[in-house]
């Protein structure tokens, strides 16, 4: 898989996680999750626990986003004091 710039990276991370169809999405999936979690026999720990670990891939992704986002603005503040010149890089 061919490596691409955290920056744009970042960029596509924070757009996805702004958009209002996949906002709705992750919070109708937790809650049918929880209900169901909910909803489960009481004496059917499995499916409960597969449930709480649907939640949790969930806020997993969401967690992973928010590095992605990190991660682009970092690159992107780098970028921006190299092209000022401020990270101490000497042009040649």
């Amino acid at each position: 898989m061919e490596e691409r710039n955290p920056l744009y990276t970042g960029q596509d991370a924070k757009r996805l996680k702004e958009d209002p169809v996949l906002i709705d999405a992750f919070a109708a999936l937790e809650k049918a999750f929880l209900d169901q979690a909910v909803m489960c026999e009481r004496n059917d720990d499995d499916a409960r626990y597969r449930c709480i670990v649907g939640v949790q891939v969930l806020r997993m992704i969401n967690k992973h986003f928010d590095k992605l986002i990190f991660d682009g603005k970092s690159a992107s503040k780098i970028a921006q004091a190299i092209a000022d010149n401020k990270a101490g890089w000497e042009q040649g």
